[in-house]
């Protein structure tokens, strides 16, 4: 700007400063560099701007940066936000928009550039704080939405017209009954005189002069009485017109069609004979799925006569399976008001059939609410019978009557999603005939052929049930092995396919020899797909015939590495007890205070004579696997008691011991014995031992493991779900589980502090557990903010290295005794 428009532009500026202090909305006045000029109190109060850091001269880009660093412009970098908006500051243009603070005050924000002399000098923005006239906009709005609503949800045609006879509401079932048009309604307000006329010109009240009917009609309507009758509509719909006035002269008029109502009967002998004759199954039930009647052809298809499936529930007859149980299929149903499908049905010679299903609701005309529901069947049985030719031709190898690459391809499509979902791997064994091209070449493909099929009997005799082999051409077989623990299982399998093809094959007089050539991927450590994982064990498997034949190769190195690992661990763990390899150590656990001990977690640890520490995640699931964990179990339980005892006999307040049990113990029926003779030896009150149970141990067989726990419970030991959260959970159960802790994973624990899903969960489930009357122990406490956290929730107990590490019996006993000595 020039020098005399800036001096002009500084006097208005001094001047709107005089006048804006006084103003309701907030103003605020910016130079063409962005620069504050002129504001008011009402801009800081709006916006929630601090006095201080609003003075003449600072940037726009500075007090954006304020509500920025709140959020309020949303997730993201501050000064991306400050950048973005900064920039759209500089282009100048008029701008209006509303926008919600945090707060939850709605304000108006509009935007002119400001010109002196036809040269840009700046911008002026107001804000207007809406909030209150926003809330009684929505408030008004959602009386009429709801006015509006309940009038459309009436199933006949309702109208309404005020004392000047003018329509003042109706719904569109008004105009679909009287079928008018949009024109007749479009120009307000709408007179009564007009819809009458629109009648009387078609012919609606018969023959007779327009102006003539009209006028009656309207003296009829200018002293209303409340009225009832019937019109039939030139079209041949019959309505029911009532009519009542209302006291401030309105006059309110329902229109129902009952055209159906005098075809009813006509209706009805129809829907008779169709129920009689139609070839198709027919089941009428009530709102509670009970067979109120049923069909000929029901009867036909089934062998029940009516009388012997009366009052029955349909799903005595009607099987939806176990993935649908009726009470599901029921709500299903009952929400969505239709249904179809294929399920199977009973005959009453004991043997099911596949039908073609379909469920509709018939809800009642006047309540709306399910009354009856009608059951329409086919029998598919020979489509069914097609259906199943055409896909085990498709899917199933012609020569060896093995699966083929296609059915192979959609078994790993199910399995990959159940792997992934349950946290299981699965093996994928790609099999090469050694030779085999030798043979086919030197003796023809007839001879060839009877190898593949001797082949593959002896593969299908080696694998489990659950297993699957399939052919994908020539000499080549794929098996996967669903429900993998480790590498070594599918090692295990390889070593017994070597020996089942080392025997050799008699064809004709010729005897021959063949051997495979096997290559292992796992997935979903391999590979994502089952391209990719077919793939791999392909490549493995010219490893495999690279390293001499005849042998098996994993796809990755380390594999091989590991499951020779796991075998070494295996048969050291063995004579791991009898040579006094194993050791106890002990995690003291704390009250939520941080400050008193309420008892231990009995650890074990492997201290091998030549390999040294071995961690525990390395031979506890080997242990698990060979059942060696039954004796380790044992051995761990009996001496943790033993400990406690000792401490206590030499000056320890008694404190309880928590001991883990496995999976397989749990599986054990006399587990309940042998912790009782654990008791008993080592003479240890049994209110001090406490039992640590995964959840998914519990789960692998609920009644029976209830069962067990409610045994050990009645003895006075404490139990404590371990690890909660990390498995399978089912609220169902863990109500009935006779439970007293419930153990918060350390995974959870870890990233409180900063990740806010997993402090939901661990909040999440301490007031779950409280809900249940179960105490809370929280494991793997490193930090005083973790602490607070859990005690600021009702945490009862916490365990971790902010308290101590896992110590030695002797430290593990001084620790405890410093801080709870005996009474």
């Amino acid at each position: 700007m020039t020098a005399s428009q800036n001096t002009d532009f500084s006097r208005k500026l001094a001047y709107l400063q005089a006048v804006l202090g006084s103003m309701p909305q907030g103003i605020s006045v910016f130079d063409e560099n962005l620069y504050l000029r002129v504001w008011n109190q009402g801009m800081l109060d709006v916006l929630g701007l601090p006095a201080d850091a609003v003075y003449e001269g600072v940037h726009f880009a500075d007090l954006i940066r304020i509500p920025a660093s709140r959020g309020e412009y949303g997730p993201g970098d501050v000064e991306a936000h400050v950048e973005r908006i900064t920039s759209l500051a500089l282009k100048f243009q008029a701008h209006r928009f509303e926008r919600t603070r945090p707060s939850g005050r709605t304000h108006l924000v509009q935007g002119e550039p400001l010109t002196i002399d036809g040269q840009l000098a700046g911008f002026i923005t107001t804000y207007t704080d809406i909030t209150e006239r926003k809330a009684a906009e929505q408030a008004l709005q959602t009386q009429h939405d709801l006015l509006q609503t309940v009038i459309e949800s009436i199933p006949s045609a309702v109208s309404l017209f005020d004392k000047n006879l003018d329509l003042a509401l109706h719904n569109r079932e008004l105009q679909r009954l009287l079928d008018l048009p949009d024109a007749v309604l479009a120009e307000k307000p709408v007179p009564m005189e007009r819809i009458f006329r629109f009648n009387a010109e078609r012919g609606e009240y018969g023959p007779g002069d327009t102006d003539a009917i009209v006028k009656a009609l309207l003296a009829r309507a200018s002293s209303p009485k409340a009225h009832h009758f019937e019109r039939t509509r030139p079209n041949g719909m019959t309505l029911d017109i009532r009519g009542v006035p209302l006291a401030d002269g309105g006059f309110v008029t329902i229109y129902t069609d009952i055209t159906e109502r005098r075809a009813s009967a006509e209706r009805e002998q129809l829907a008779q004979k169709v129920f009689t004759h139609t070839p198709t199954g027919i089941v009428v039930t009530d709102e509670q799925q009970c067979i109120l009647s049923i069909n000929p052809a029901m009867t036909q298809m089934t062998g029940f006569e009516t009388f012997e499936l009366l009052g029955h529930t349909v799903f005595s007859v009607i099987n939806p399976g176990p993935e649908l149980p009726p009470e599901t299929f029921q709500e299903i149903v009952a929400v969505r008001g239709a249904w179809n499908g294929e399920l199977e049905v009973a005959r009453k010679t004991g043997r099911d059939f596949p039908a073609g299903v379909r469920v509709s609701r018939v809800d009642d005309p006047h309540s709306g609410l399910p009354a009856h529901y009608i059951w329409i069947l086919a029998d598919i049985t020979e489509r069914r019978e097609a259906e199943e030719r055409m896909r085990h031709i498709a899917q199933t190898d012609a020569l060896t009557g093995l699966p083929n690459r296609l059915a192979l391809m959609l078994r790993l499509a199910q399995l990959f999603p159940e792997a992934l979902r349950h946290g299981r791997k699965l093996a994928i064994m790609f099999i090469d005939l050694d030779r085999f091209k030798i043979i086919n070449d030197t003796l023809g493909h007839q001879v060839g052929d009877e190898i593949l099929r001797e082949v593959a009997c002896r593969l299908s005799q080696v694998v489990r049930e659950t297993d699957f082999v399939a052919r994908l051409g020539g000499d080549e077989f794929v098996i996967i092995l669903p429900g993998l623990q480790t590498p070594a299982d599918a090692a295990m399998v390889a070593s017994k396919i070597i020996g089942a093809l080392s025997t050799p094959i008699q064809v004709e007089d010729h005897e021959l020899h063949t051997s495979p050539s096997i290559g292992i991927s796992v997935f979903p450590d391999d590979g994502p797909d089952g391209d990719s994982i077919l793939k791999h064990a392909d490549t493995a498997m010219y490893h495999a015939k690279s390293a001499g034949r005849n042998n098996y190769q994993f796809y990755a190195h380390e594999m091989n590495q590991l499951a020779s690992e796991r075998l070494n661990i295996e048969r050291k763990l063995r004579q791991a007890l009898s040579r006094n390899e194993l050791s106890l150590c002990f995690q003291p656990q704390f009250s939520a205070d941080g400050r008193s001990p309420t008892g231990v977690e009995a650890l074990v640890r492997w201290h091998h004579p030549t390999d040294g520490m071995i961690a525990p995640d390395r031979f506890i699931p080997v242990a698990e696997e060979t059942g060696n964990i039954i004796e380790i179990g044992e051995w761990v339980l009996l001496n943790a008691c033993r400990e406690m005892r000792r401490w206590i006999d030499n000056g320890l307040k008694p404190l309880r011991v928590a001991a883990n049990i496995s999976a397989r113990q749990l599986r054990r029926r006399d587990f309940p014995e042998m912790v009782a003779g654990v008791l008993a030896e080592s003479g240890l009150p049994a209110e001090l031992l406490e039992l640590e149970i995964t959840e998914s141990s519990m789960m692998e067989n609920p009644e029976e493991a209830i069962q067990i726990l409610e045994k050990i419970g009645r003895m006075g030991i404490t139990l404590a779900v371990d690890d909660f959260g990390t498995g399978y959970s089912s609220l169902a159960y863990l109500k009935r589980f006779p439970i007293d802790h419930l153990k918060i994973d350390r995974s959870f624990i870890r990233d409180i502090e900063t990740d806010l899903n997993d402090r939901a969960i661990a909040f999440g489930t301490i007031a779950l557990a409280h809900s249940l009357g179960l105490n809370v122990i929280a494991e793997g406490v490193e930090t005083e903010d973790q602490l607070e956290l859990l005690r600021s929730n009702a945490c009862d107990e916490v365990q971790g290295y902010l308290f101590s590490k896992p110590l030695t019996s002797a430290a593990a006993f001084a620790f405890l005794h410093a801080r709870s000595p005996a009474e």
